[in-house]
């Protein structure tokens, strides 16, 4: 499984697999001390995974491992489902 950054703002980061968009990980300096937030965005009912760290590289690790349970529980009709429809300002 390959991800990769793709940063869109300061400190801030969509994740993307194989040109999809499938998370987030952004650093929440509002908090205090600050840390590094990071989410699924691919919404399939179930409850998505989220987490914090206190390093980049800590919250991508986690996000890899998360992603990697959350991908191996769900069909890839679901997985297309949720894609197609996350990508619809793409049509």
């Amino acid at each position: 499984m390959s991800l990769a950054l793709r940063p869109i703002g300061i400190r801030d980061y969509s994740i993307i697999e194989d040109g999809q968009r499938i998370g987030r990980i952004r650093y929440a300096s509002e908090r205090s001390p600050g840390v590094w937030l990071w989410h699924v965005q691919v919404h399939i009912t179930g409850g998505l995974p989220v987490g914090s760290a206190g390093n980049l590289e800590a919250a991508k690790a986690e996000f890899k491992s998360a992603w990697s349970a959350f991908k191996a529980r769900q069909t890839p009709e679901k997985l297309a489902a949720a894609y197609a429809a996350m990508n619809i300002r793409k049509s």
